[in-house]
């Protein structure tokens, strides 16, 4: 979502709490279109304050995160560095809750004498910009130029005066009562929820919302107000306003797949509790909420980046798999050679060259066929072409039937590699992937003097109803650390049967297996059938075993492991994807 003009204005009480008077020691640019001012306050010692311009991410806040800068700084990083570095921030303000902040700084010019900047950032969807000022707004350049090919009412360009964007919301905090119904009262036909949305400051769709349910209008269209429910709705308005000024709240809301969606100053009654974080400041919260986007954004990034590559080596496989099999299926022409080759042999005393054929008696049936030959060679040419054939093909049977094998097995390595890939939750399953494939020689191992990185990632944990630890592994990494290290010889593997997928542990703590509760097992076997690949099948075949049946076999390949005394239980894989990690508990 985009930062609305009420969070922006709580956001900026804070910061004039905590920057005033800081002075900006370093001007970095980890982004395109992102700055990051390092700033030094005497009570708040250092501090990061983020502007970001992109039109998805546009923002602004303080953060706790250190980002990576490029060894190059771009010319806008190197211009603002020439001004503002040992600027004092001397005052920062909003206009109403208009979505535009601007920085008075105070700095001297390259003769020393005392000057007055301003920087201001315009936080607009995909007209957001950063622009520095002189003391009589006049710009001296911006993150994003705009020329008069660009917009023919406003350019943003050095040289030209700087002037507020366009203003044509009214300020809910500063109309009186009566005011403010007169707005909310229009003699346009539309939704109340855009018509809200359109006339005030600060009033985003989601808050719009929360505030025709805490009103109980609903979506109603502006024509069936009535004067009285229209007073009911202008006061609604005003307190959900100032119980968002007076006792901020401020949280970040997060969807059935906790991914944080929506942050707001106060909770809203139109999320539900339970997926909900709370923070101590909106600072806390947008540094939270963009800082997530972000890591999703690159985990997105690098999940598609390792499935491509993975995904043209597993098609290039899939393309051997077929040259093999169709060696195999012409090998098994080598009965039908062997066959005439001997009757060749067994009938050359009466062949002659020319003949195009003969006939002769079966030796396995007893019936009489008819032999082809060769009519450009002799018969004993044709029988030794044949057999020299026959060993051919004998040869290349046994080859791509060991290749094969391999291949099969490289097969499923791959597309549990795949699955892995698409079921990533952080960088670090990322990287026990990466660092999987380097190991099994599909990726190239890091530069030298590069350390081999340690496994950060966690499998996931998840308690039964019985009070046992079932743990789920995330990748093949992760699976040979469960089950070859982790695991006690009495506790209990889960796996979906032939398919792959996550190596699954049930944590007995020496409790027999027959004494282990049906619920448990149950829950166990479904969550190896949700994270394998038939996660999204209905009944699947899941195979457990104690740990002390399992065996690696010499030179496996990660997440393999073999075992031959086991039972197997049908289990839905929908259900195993409804649980819980117990941490999230």
């Amino acid at each position: 979502m985009t930062l609305d003009g009420l969070t922006l204005h709580m956001c900026v009480g804070e910061l004039k709490q905590r920057c005033d008077g800081a002075k900006i020691q370093k001007v970095l640019m980890p982004g395109k279109e992102e700055v990051v001012l390092q700033l030094y306050s005497a009570v708040e010692g250092t501090l990061r304050l983020v502007l970001n311009a992109d039109a998805g991410d546009c923002a602004l806040y303080l953060t706790r995160t250190t980002k990576a800068n490029p060894k190059v700084p771009p010319v806008f990083c190197m211009f603002l560095r020439k001004y503002l570095t040992g600027a004092r921030i001397a005052d920062i303000e909003q206009r109403g809750l208009d979505r535009v902040v601007i920085f008075t700084l105070e700095t001297k010019d390259e003769l020393l004498h005392p000057i007055t900047l301003r920087l201001v950032i315009e936080i607009m969807g995909k007209y957001s910009n950063i622009i520095l000022t002189d003391a009589n707004d006049k710009i001296l350049d911006s993150i994003r130029r705009v020329s008069v090919d660009m917009s023919s009412k406003r350019q943003v360009l050095p040289g030209v005066r700087y002037e507020n964007p366009p203003q044509t919301k009214f300020d809910p905090l500063a109309l009186s009562p009566t005011t403010l119904a007169e707005v909310l009262a229009t003699h346009k036909d539309t939704k109340i929820i855009n018509h809200m949305a359109s006339a005030f400051d600060g009033i985003s769709l989601q808050t719009a919302q929360e505030i025709l349910q805490r009103s109980g209008i609903g979506m109603v269209l502006t024509s069936e107000l009535s004067p009285k429910l229209t007073e009911r709705l202008a006061e609604s308005m005003r307190g959900f306003l100032h119980q968002a000024v007076s006792e901020p709240a401020p949280c970040v809301q997060f969807n059935a797949d906790r991914m944080p969606v929506f942050f707001s100053c106060i909770p809203y009654e139109t999320y539900p509790a339970e997926m909900r974080k709370a923070f101590s400041t909106v600072n806390e919260t947008l540094d939270f909420y963009y800082g997530q986007r972000l890591l999703i954004s690159r985990l997105r990034q690098q999940k598609e980046a390792l499935y491509k590559t993975l995904h043209k080596i597993y098609v290039k496989l899939q393309k051997l798999i077929g040259i093999y099999e169709a060696t195999l299926r012409d090998a098994a022409k080598e009965q039908r050679l062997q066959k005439r080759a001997d009757l060749i042999t067994a009938n050359i005393y009466r062949l002659k060259k020319g003949m195009k054929d003969f006939e002769a008696v079966d030796y396995e049936t007893g019936e009489t066929v008819t032999v082809p030959l060769d009519v450009s060679r002799t018969p004993q040419e044709t029988a030794q072409k044949l057999y020299k054939k026959i060993s051919k093909l004998k040869t290349a049977s046994a080859i791509s039937s060991k290749k094969l094998a391999d291949a099969y097995e490289e097969e499923d390595f791959l597309a549990g590699a795949l699955h892995f890939t698409e079921n990533a939750e952080t960088p670090e399953d990322i990287d026990d992937i990466r660092h999987t494939l380097v190991r099994a020689g599909y990726l190239s191992a890091p530069s030298k003097g590069r350390k081999e990185p340690e496994m950060q990632s966690r499998p996931l944990r998840f308690l039964s109803p019985g009070g046992y630890d079932i743990y789920v592994g995330k990748n093949d990494r992760q699976n040979d650390q469960l089950t070859m290290r982790t695991a006690s010889k009495d506790d209990i593997w889960f796996h979906a049967q032939k398919i792959p997928g996550s190596h699954v542990l049930l944590v007995t703590g020496g409790v027999p297996l027959d004494d282990i509760d049906d619920e448990t097992i149950v829950m166990a076997a479904e969550l190896a059938a949700a994270h394998s690949r038939a996660r999204h099948a209905g009944k699947t075949p899941v195979d457990y075993t104690q740990r002390k049946n399992l065996k690696k076999p010499p030179s496996a390949r990660p997440g393999k492991v073999i075992y031959d005394d086991y039972f197997t239980v049908y289990v839905d894989a929908h259900k195993g994807s409804l649980y819980k990690p117990a941490e999230e508990n």
